[in-house]
């Protein structure tokens, strides 16, 4: 049993590296190349990223809680609740670190602001989305 907890967080890690990687490469182009603001942009690629992560989580890293189960609209929609409280602590963190420090690369902030939400995260889908309801 504790391999499977250990398997099943390190592909939750594995789907967040590249949700991170996907959000990342989004708010770079949209914030640090075309200038867009980077509070509607965070928005925007969190928004592209929960939606990633859900499928590939309920797929891959839940699989064997969700085998018998499709993701669905409700999943999906208590995923992107938690998600959204990711969210909130990513914008709190983002906001501090760039009023703070102004760094020459908003990008540095948002990678902060993401691994802030991490743990929270993964609780939210192991505990309410994917929990055996054995």
């Amino acid at each position: 049993m504790k391999s499977f907890i250990s398997q099943q967080f390190i592909k939750f890690l594995l789907v967040g590296g590249i949700g991170t990687i996907s959000n990342l490469i989004i708010f770079f182009l949209f914030t640090d190349v075309l200038h867009y603001h980077y509070i509607p942009v965070a928005i925007g690629a969190f928004i592209v990223t929960a939606s990633q992560n859900y499928i590939l989580n309920h797929y891959w890293t839940f699989s064997e809680i969700t085998k018998n189960k499709s993701a669905n609209t409700v999943g999906l929609l208590k995923f992107i609740s938690i998600a959204i409280i990711g969210l909130t602590i990513n914008l709190i963190t983002l906001e501090i670190i760039i009023s703070v420090f102004n760094p020459k690369f908003k990008v540095i902030a948002q990678m902060f602001g993401i691994a802030s939400g991490a743990v929270f995260n993964y609780f939210g889908s192991k505990l309410w989305i994917f929990k055996n309801e054995k």
